[in-house]
C-alpha cells in the first residue's frame, strides 16, 4: 500500500470514531465563526476574490447595493474570544491582499490587451488593406 493510501484510511477510521464530544465542539466553533462579528465582512471578501478571479462572469446574479451590504448579519449568541478575533481578522486581511494579488496581473493584461488594439486598430487606420485587387502590390 503506498502511504498516501494509508494516510486516507486512518483518517476515514478517525472520522468513523469521532467521538460526539468532538462533534459538539464543532458544532459550537462552526457556530462562533458563523455568529462572530466580522463574519458578514469575512463572506463578502471570500466572494469579491471570487468574482476578480471570474471577470465579469463575478456578479453572482447581485446587483452593485447588494455587494456593499454584508451578507450576513451576526448572530450575537456567543461571545467572541479573543483568538477568534485576531484569526477572523487576519483571514479577512489574507482575503483582501488576495484579491489585490489576482487584481494586479489582471489589470496590467487588460491594459496591454487595450494598447495591442489601440495599435492594430492604428495601423488598419493609417495602412488600410485594399481588398478589390489581391494581387497589386
Amino acid at each position: 500500500m503506498t502511504s498516501c493510501f494509508q494516510a486516507e484510511k486512518k483518517r476515514q477510521k478517525k472520522q468513523f470514531f469521532v467521538s460526539e464530544e468532538e462533534e459538539e465542539e464543532e458544532v459550537i466553533l462552526k457556530k462562533s465563526i458563523s455568529s462572530h462579528v466580522l463574519f458578514g465582512l469575512l463572506i463578502q471578501t471570500h466572494l469579491n476574490c471570487l468574482k476578480v478571479g471570474l471577470g465579469e462572469l463575478g456578479e453572482f446574479g447581485t446587483t452593485n447595493t447588494a455587494n456593499d451590504q454584508p451578507t450576513f448579519t451576526p448572530k450575537p449568541t456567543i461571545p467572541p474570544s479573543s483568538e477568534l478575533d485576531r484569526f477572523m481578522e487576519a483571514y479577512c486581511n489574507m482575503l483582501g491582499k488576495l484579491k489585490e494579488a489576482i487584481e494586479e496581473p489582471l489589470q496590467e493584461t487588460t491594459s496591454f490587451i487595450d494598447a495591442m488594439y489601440i495599435q492594430l486598430r492604428d495601423l488598419r487606420e493609417t495602412h488600410p488593406i485594399n481588398n478589390s485587387n489581391p494581387n497589386s502590390p
